[in-house]
């Protein structure tokens, strides 16, 4: 009997000396979350021009951090517990060792978020390893020192773990502790799931803990279903739609219809010389919050807004996706996203017809010019699949280009002034073929270094002086962005130096100049869901016989077939009498409409937002489009159930077209030299 009395004593005494340890532990871990979330409240208010209240988002932030802050715990109380009777030693020194990482982790992500005012979520995984180490060398974060920093963060935050043993409660209070954790994860999944679907996405993400929206979207990553296949039919595009009557033909290739696509543009241009040369200017965050007329932060780009009145201009344009990694494929493919956008699928990629292909099949000379690595995001292999005549990248500059400064030892390669004239050297002009050129800018890119910065600091400052004539009281938030604004105006004078050098060319008189955005910088926050794809458009060329501002709502996917179109209507071209293309055409209307119904891709892998008509779904949540790209929620859940249904609709015919190979049938394939 007094050995079993004893063996109780024992196990009830490990019992309480383990949660007496791990709370003591745990704490900490509590105190320095908190800390944590103070510093991020402090930092993104004193880096951004915020219109809420800090007291209020820390408050807020708070129940966030500690409702992650509770799961871990409890989490590692379940295994403290279990395995602190065997080794308790161990237990304590790798609680202390997991928490330590966590921390770290949870800085790393609040610094993250502080600079782009994004959090860090699923989008982590649809970047290669080389991608993300090129990403973070060029930021200038990936330094000896920051790594030395890092350790010496990482070994002093073990040693703080550690103080916990100083805390003056004893077993009764960290057992209400236990009760709370436990209570309040349960309670937490109640009370926080309608406040959260009812704010802002910039008032949520400054709310949301940080690690937690990383765990969440790294669970929904790997636990979601890969497959999504239904039973397809032919669809109808033609009732309300008023762009394109598209008229599908085979429910083996969900995107295949006729083509049919009106020429919207010939009657804004006088007669070619032949078949034109086009050139497409891609600009690198450039946003139409900061360009053009109505841009709600003023305009930075004043060459722009000049060219823009000699133009064929699109004010509600919209990009396909938030990054850079879909421009090629929406602009000149009108392509499917796949799963981690279409060109994650290289080298093995779908059968597909783009422009390039379709040009150069009709006897263009293609070629694309880019400053930095052509292999980022896996282009080269694009390019290479549209049997490209030309790609310059970073390995193909002349000697006398000199690379972008840099503070890190890492560049991300030429500026663009550099790429520009770079790239017009290298464009023959004895050739008697038509061509096709793209240059792609990036420059106005983390971390917003350019040429000459002091000159450009001076020209940002007398923009903002003499031509915004912006107030002392708002003056503060532009200089806050002083960097990034620099770098807008290094690209809109890099460009008003291309048309200068390009007007001298032989054949500038007939050529159609394209200027788009990728999309929107993250870094200055947007004032809605969907301002991260609205960015300017505009087509100007020598045979524009008027000009014209439009407000029909359209996207990259609409340049391909309205390109297309125009130049068969006036050339004898070589096209296919089936296409794919997810797009309609530019809409030239005067005054504000939507006649489309498209999807947009926010990061890689994750497939937000859906338009149709007037009408956008955002991450489940249902708004009402007007002018200049503004949203206003709305209750309807009819209208937000319709919605649903197309997009569930276009995920599952862009997983299918993609696994299986069904964008478009061989025998269009096999239309385009060499079957590509």
């Amino acid at each position: 009997m007094s050995d079993y009395a004893e063996i109780k004593s024992s196990f009830l005494d490990n019992l309480k000396t383990n949660f007496i340890k791990f709370w003591k532990v745990g704490i900490i871990y509590l105190l320095v979350v908190v800390l944590l979330r103070i510093i991020e409240v402090i930092w993104v208010f004193k880096v951004h021009p915020l219109d809420f209240k800090p007291v209020l988002i820390l408050s807020s932030g708070l129940f966030y951090d500690f409702e992650w802050g509770f799961y871990i715990l409890g989490i590692l109380l379940f295994l403290y517990i279990s395995i602190g009777f065997f080794a308790p030693k161990t237990i304590h020194v790798l609680t202390r060792i997991i928490l330590t990482i966590l921390i770290v982790i949870h800085a790393a992500l609040v610094f993250y978020f502080t600079k782009m005012l994004l959090p860090l979520g699923e989008d982590l995984f649809a970047y290669s390893l080389n991608d993300m180490f090129m990403t973070v060398r060029a930021s200038g974060a990936l330094t000896f020192t920051n790594s030395f920093i890092i350790l010496i963060i990482l070994f002093s935050i073990y040693i703080i773990t550690g103080l916990g043993k100083r805390v003056p409660l004893h077993l009764n209070s960290f057992l209400i502790l236990s009760a709370c954790c436990y209570l309040y994860v349960i309670m937490f999944n109640f009370l926080s799931g309608t406040e959260k679907s009812r704010v802002a996405e910039v008032e949520s993400n400054l709310k949301i803990n940080k690690s937690y929206y990383l765990y969440n979207q790294s669970y929904n990553y790997f636990s979601s279903a890969s497959n999504r296949y239904f039973d397809f039919y032919l669809p109808s595009e033609g009732g309300e739609n008023l762009l394109v009557n598209k008229k599908f033909t085979d429910t083996e290739y969900p995107f295949l219809h006729e083509n049919n696509y009106p020429d919207v543009l010939g009657p804004f241009f006088d007669k070619f010389d032949g078949k034109p040369d086009l050139v497409f200017i891609i600009v690198e965050s450039l946003g139409k919050a900061y360009s053009g007329e109505d841009a709600y932060l003023g305009s930075f780009t004043p060459f722009l807004d000049s060219l823009s009145d000699h133009s064929l201009y699109w004010k509600n344009n919209l990009s396909t996706t938030g990054r850079t990694f879909g421009i090629l494929t929406g602009l000149f493919g009108s392509l499917p996203f796949a799963k981690n956008g279409f060109m994650e699928e290289a080298p093995n990629l779908p059968d597909h017809l783009t422009l390039f292909s379709l040009l150069k099949h009709n006897g263009y000379h293609t070629n694309f010019n880019i400053g930095a690595d052509i292999n980022f995001d896996k282009v080269g292999s694009f390019l290479k699949y549209q049997d490209i005549d030309q790609a310059i990248g970073l390995d193909s500059f002349d000697a006398d280009f000199k690379v972008t400064p840099s503070t890190s030892g890492f560049s991300w390669g030429y500026p663009d002034k550099a790429m520009f004239q770079n790239g017009i050297r290298k464009i023959p002009e004895d050739s008697e073929k038509p061509r096709m050129s793209i240059f792609q800018t990036q420059t106005s890119h983390d971390p917003y270094i350019v040429p000459d910065q002091e000159i450009y600091n001076r020209m940002f400052l007398d923009h903002l002086t003499n031509t915004l004539k912006v107030t002392p009281d708002n003056m503060p938030g532009y200089l806050n962005y002083q960097e990034v604004y620099t770098s807008v105006i290094y690209a809109d004078d890099a460009i008003r130096e291309f048309f200068e050098i390009y007007r001298k060319r032989p054949n500038y008189e007939n050529t159609i100049f394209i200027v788009t955005g990728d999309h929107r910088l993250p870094e200055v926050p947007m004032s809605t869901r969907i301002d991260r794809f609205h960015v300017p458009l505009l087509i100007y060329s020598p045979k524009l016989k008027r000009t014209k501002r439009m407000h029909g709502v359209t996207t990259h996917y609409e340049i391909t077939p309205t390109l297309l179109s125009l130049l068969s209507n006036r050339f004898e071209m070589d096209l296919p009498s089936e296409v794919a293309w997810k797009g309609y055409v530019l809409d030239t209307s005067a005054v504000f409409r939507s006649l489309i119904s498209n999807p947009f891709m926010r990061n890689k892998n994750q497939l937000l937002e859906y338009i149709d008509g007037e009408y956008v779904l955002s991450d489940n949540q249902l708004f009402i489009l007007s002018d200049n790209m503004n949203l206003d929620p709305v209750e309807d859940i009819v209208i937000r159930d319709k919605l649903t249904m197309l997009f569930e609709d276009y995920k599952s015919s862009n997983s299918f077209v993609i696994d299986f190979n069904r964008i478009i049938p061989d025998p269009l394939k096999s239309s385009t030299p060499d079957g590509k």
